[in-house]
């Protein structure tokens, strides 16, 4: 490969106020349209050239008969155009104003070569014969024009007929379609609702769309000369949404411009080669004594699909018809031509075809590309059939080229690189359905050309009989337990295509271990173990740095969490000078004065606690008993149940000290011999006003088959409890083989609602379970519980569960006949690394040995109190203790542990006060951009296709526009929110840390899937380029990373699944900082996702395995340039092989 860069000199600034360049060049802005707007009226010494283009349309702009409506115009041209040859010579330097000479003279020139034959087609009758020359007056200016600004002296398509032919009716309102005006025109056109008028001006808003066509173009060369596959797949992304937006612009040609309209216009815009009109050119007059020739205005003239033709490199038939689309290539602006051949030299040079294949997915992104050009291709094919087949028996188009056999040849070629393409991209989803449509359209195609060749008596070509070999695997069932790979084989940086034809089995890296390798020995466990707690902290206030795709990183330092430091604030010794009032005062201070600030003080404290607060009545915020007495205490008490109920709050007394009897439930007695003063904890809760104010807190049940997980959620939820054989789960099962073997085998979910007065929402009637829509309504507190699968064959599932619902606190199912066995090991590894606060139940103490029990308790505080976890262990036996630790869970080293029984209820109170008072964990950004991630997707009869998951920062509210994806190719679909619901209840929004499912407008379940995010569609384009930019989507970044556990070294090549929220994707190291890293090693690693690329950024956290858990990391940088290894060293050593 020659070429090293691609330097055309693509315009980002048009300078549509410098006239002394031409009007038309390729532009990242305007693409393929001129650099600025046409002019619109000549200069004055062209009066008589305006005068007759005005008075020229069969109906003018007046609404009268024009000069072509009774055949006078050539006779009128005769007798009142001067030749104006020596005017054209003093606007010679200004190129915009000799465009638009050049655009009236062949307006002029076309109108009079033709007329005889519009009159002849009025009255039914054959064309016959033009105007054999043209006069002195036309002939002699458009020649010299022509050949100043590069086009020939004819009408052509860009020049003067489409592409600078328009008006903006209104300036500020740029090139909406509705805002388009033609300056000249042949028949009706200048009523912008004619048929002449939406032929050409649907013309102009495709051709606006180009600018992200050039913008695609020059990004897929220079990746492909750089073989830069990140770049090169955003060029083809880009390319491929510019022909979709052409594509649909295309289609509105049907409404605009009528097919009985068209053929009375097109008269005039036939050339004068291959013409039965013409049968041996033109003369013109003055110029040459010898006929000229040239071919008229055609759509085929346009540089969009040609531009795609060069850039794929689709390589058409070598036939008489295939020289008839070369000579259309003389037929564009100079600049353009231009353009086009050095997109053609550029994409051969570099290969840029092989490139493509090379990779899956970019051969599929290059496979939808193809696909667009045959959509446009194909749908210009149906213009000519509905348009001039269906309406005349003329055998040539306007360009001169054979109507019926002319367009399939380029069709033809196009389905035919799609078959040799599909090979290489057949495993991506989506492959196959582009090419069922592209077999049905070949079948299609077969028979109309069969019947219009038959019709015309025209023979039908090689060129455009179908290629015979569309291949069958597009109908056939792929196993899914064997993956064949098309494409090319990688080794030490050297590609080796293979042919489709020809695939061959993927070989698993030589690095790859299976989950029965040998077992690592103690040292090297402990080795990862310890060092789990210390990375898993660190990942977290990494976290604290992330920020959507293009938004600046934020750059304030995560400031260290210290529990232990907690004293300073209590002891009231911190940096705040601000003004402290005891709470005392407030409380029992006359109101008028303090009442205010009391409320003040009640509503922060309910603001930062998302809705409720844990209130000590009797202690001050440091923690010194405020002394009161039985009175004193029933006064603050009424007092803040006043403030509470302006508010609009509830309380609960949950515990209170030396103010009740003991034994009424409440009153636990003084903390101290010594401790006179009464006190209480009381939790405050809003009432929520909407669904919206609900508070949600997201709990992830996790632990080892058997474990009792489904039970206690059944017991819990219900209200009721277990039989001891299965009773209380039976309701939490999704699917019938789950009811057969009573373990869970996928992501369950179930709610558990508390009002604002503490209590469980549970139905008054015996035994009926609650809705999740009545539980929403009357709850003030939601529990989110997510029931996870604890068999070791659901382990994919289960991780994905973890990541993808967002958890606020992991509950571990422990049952105590069984201990800390299996995958609850397991699932408390990844709820350390997730950092995610934990606690545990123990279940099953009724039919468990007191030994045993005795044995499970001690393995657990062992495993918790462990280097890798660092867990205080509290066991909770009694209220007070329930409440205490309560208060004192946003501490991630406290772990609380309940023993209970699903069948006798014991305990069971503890664990839902417990979670009553659970304090809100987690941070989230509702002013960040919105990022929505999906976890499941549904087809709800009557609604359509929807999504569920998690709000991850931003607002989304019904009605909003969004982008989901990205698909298998990295793209992102436009929809629309039809509706939102939380907790199966209508909202009209949801933001920042709540889950919620959105149902989607006119998206198809198959096409999104977990892993997708949403995000808002933006609704300015890029001043520079002009486009809107789609999200940016990765298929390679670093990440630095933890190896917790393998039993051997890990080096590139190795591949394991990993999680990123709510992505699950089989990943491959393709760098390391270093020759080998082995467990408990920290370093920066590369990874590439295998099947597709997906929407990451930096300070995400990912967690990845190969059977059991291998590795926790954060991504710090996303996108990995090969020219710049982690570990170059290894590089250097192998150049220095290769040159020995």
């Amino acid at each position: 490969m020659s070429a090293s860069t691609f330097d055309f000199p693509v315009l980002k600034d048009t300078r549509p106020d410098d006239h002394s360049i031409p009007a038309f060049m390729v532009s990242t802005t305007r693409g393929f349209l001129p650099r600025q707007e046409p002019v619109i009226e000549l200069p004055s010494e062209f009066a008589a050239v305006e005068s007759l283009l005005q008075r020229m349309p069969v109906k003018t702009l007046s609404g009268e008969p024009g000069l072509l409506a009774d055949f006078t115009f050539g006779d009128t041209v005769l007798k009142e155009l001067p030749d104006l040859t020596e005017e054209v010579e003093k606007y010679r330097d200004d190129l915009v104003v000799m465009n638009a000479l050049y655009r009236d003279y062949s307006f002029l020139a076309s109108a009079y070569l033709l007329e005889p034959c519009h009159e002849r087609f009025l009255k039914g009758e054959p064309y016959g014969l033009g105007r054999q020359s043209l006069p002195r007056s036309i002939a002699l200016p458009i020649v010299k024009v022509a050949d100043i600004v590069g086009f020939k002296p004819f009408m052509e398509y860009a020049g003067s007929y489409a592409l600078f032919n328009y008006r903006l009716e209104v300036p500020e309102k740029g090139l909406e379609y509705d805002n388009l005006r033609l300056i000249r025109a042949f028949e009706h056109g200048l009523d912008p609702t004619s048929s002449e008028a939406g032929f050409v001006l649907v013309h102009i808003a495709m051709v606006k769309e180009s600018g992200a066509l050039v913008k695609g173009t020059v990004d897929m060369i220079q990746g492909s000369i750089a073989r830069d596959r990140e770049m090169f797949d955003d060029g083809l992304r880009t390319l491929v949404g510019a022909l979709r937006n052409v594509n649909a612009v295309m289609n509105t040609m049907w409404n605009r411009s009528k097919p009985a309209g068209y053929t009375t216009f097109r008269t005039f815009i036939f050339g004068i080669t291959s013409q039965s009109m013409f049968p041996n050119g033109v003369v013109y007059e003055g110029v040459s004594e010898e006929p000229m020739s040239f071919r008229g205005e055609s759509g085929a003239n346009d540089s969009m699909i040609p531009l795609c033709d060069n850039l794929l490199q689709i390589q058409m038939p070598e036939t008489p018809l295939t020289d008839i689309l070369k000579d259309f290539r003389q037929y564009r602006p100079g600049n353009h031509r231009e353009f086009l051949e050095a997109v053609r030299n550029s994409a051969e040079q570099s290969e840029l075809k092989n490139f493509a294949i090379g990779d899956s997915v970019s051969a599929a992104l290059y496979l939808q590309a193809l696909d667009q050009v045959r959509d446009f291709r194909w749908r210009h094919w149906c213009f000519t059939r509905e348009y001039i087949l269906k309406q005349t028996k003329h055998p040539t188009a306007t360009g001169g080229s054979p109507i019926v056999t002319w367009l399939p040849n380029q069709l033809q070629a196009v389905l035919a690189q799609m078959v040799d393409t599909a090979g290489y991209c057949s495993s991506i989803n989506g492959v196959s359905d582009i090419m069922e449509n592209a077999n049905h359209q070949r079948e299609t195609l077969k028979k109309e050309v069969s019947k219009y060749c038959g019709e015309r008596g025209v023979a039908a070509t090689a060129a455009t009989s179908p290629p015979s070999r569309l291949p069958a695997p597009f109908t056939t069932q792929w196993s899914s337990s064997t993956h064949y790979e098309h494409g090319t084989s990688q080794n030490y940086g050297k590609t080796y295509e293979t042919a489709p034809e020809k695939s061959t089995l993927r070989q698993l890296p030589a690095t790859m271990t299976s989950r029965h390798a040998a077992k690592q020995n103690p040292v090297e466990r402990r080795k990862g173990e310890s060092a789990l707690s210390e990375f898993a902290d660190y990942v977290h206030k990494q976290q604290a740095l992330r920020r959507p795709p293009g938004h600046p990183q934020a750059q304030t330092p995560v400031l260290e969490d210290h529990d232990e430091l907690d004293i300073i604030d209590q002891l009231g010794l911190s940096d705040d000078l601000a003004p402290h009032v005891r709470l005392k005062t407030l409380l029992l201070d006359p109101a008028e004065a303090n009442g205010a600030a009391l409320a003040d003080h009640i509503q922060a404290r309910l603001v930062e606690g998302h809705g409720e607060a844990l209130f000590d009545l009797g202690l001050e915020d440091n923690g010194d008993s405020m002394g009161f007495t039985k009175e004193e205490w029933d006064t603050a008490y009424a007092r803040l149940q006043g403030v509470c109920e302006d508010l609009k709050a509830d309380t609960k007394l949950l515990m209170t000290r030396n103010v009740g009897e003991e034994g009424d439930g409440i009153e636990v007695g003084p903390l101290n011999a010594k401790e006179k003063g009464a006190s209480g904890i009381l939790i405050l809760r809003k009432r929520p006003e909407s669904v919206d104010d609900v508070i949600e807190t997201r709990i992830a049940v996790v632990g080892n088959v058997d474990a009792g997980k489904s039970t206690m959620l059944g017991v819990l939820v219900k209200g009721g409890l277990d039989d001891g054989r299965g009773k209380a789960r039976v309701n939490l099962f999704r699917h019938k083989h789950e009811m057969e073997s009573g373990r869970t085998s996928s992501v369950g979910m179930e709610i558990m609602g508390f009002d604002s007065k503490g209590d469980v929402v549970v139905s008054t009637v015996a035994g009926r379970k609650l809705t999740w829509e009545e539980i929403g309504r009357r709850s003030a507190k939601v529990i989110g519980f997510t029931d996870l699968a604890g068999h070791e064959r659901y382990l994919r599932t289960t991780v994905f569960g973890l990541l993808s619902s967002e958890p606020n606190y992991c509950l571990l199912m422990v049952a105590a006949n069984n201990g800390l066995i299996g995958m609850s090991k397991e699932h408390l590894g990844i709820a350390l690394a997730l950092n995610v606060p934990v606690m545990v139940v123990i279940t099953k103490i009724d039919i468990c040995p007191p030994q045993i029990l005795e044995q499970t308790i001690t393995q657990l505080t062992k495993i918790l109190k462990s280097p890798g976890a660092r867990k205080i262990p509290i066991f909770i036996k009694n209220k007070e203790e329930c409440i205490n630790t309560a208060t004192q869970f946003v501490s991630r080293r406290i772990c609380p542990i309940f023993q209970v029984s699903n069948v006798t209820g014991a305990n069971l109170d503890l664990v839902r006060i417990f979670l009553n008072i659970l304090p809100h964990h987690g941070n989230y950004d509702s002013s960040a951009p919105l990022e929505f991630h999906v976890n499941d997707t549904f087809s709800v009869p009557f609604v359509g296709t929807v999504v569920s998951g998690v709000v991850k920062s931003g607002v989304i509210h019904t009605g909003d526009t969004i982008l989901i994806g990205p698909d298998s190719l990295g793209q992102f679909a436009t929809t629309k929110v039809r509706t939102i619901e939380r907790k199966r209840i209508q909202v009209p929004g949801c933001s920042a840390g709540q889950s919620a499912s959105l149902a989607l407008r006119n998206v198809r379940r198959k096409d999104v899937r977990k892993g997708m995010v949403v995000l808002h569609k933006p609704d300015k384009a890029d001043p520079s380029t002009g486009i809107i930019a789609q999200p940016k989507v990765y298929r390679e970044f670093v990440a630095e990373v933890l190896i917790l556990s393998h039993a051997t070294t890990i080096k590139t090549k190795y591949q394991a699944m990993l999680h990123v929220g709510p992505v699950s994707q089989t990943c491959a190291i393709i760098d390391i900082d270093r020759q080998y890293i082995r467990t408990g090693d920290r370093a920066l690693v590369a990874f590439r996702f295998v099947q597709r690329p997906e929407y990451m950024t930096v300070g995400d956290r990912i967690l990845f395995r190969e059977g059991r858990t291998k590795g926790l990391g954060i991504v710090t940088q996303v996108g990995y340039d090969p020219k710049k290894p982690l570990n170059p060293e290894p590089k250097v050593e192998q150049t220095a092989v290769e040159e020995s």
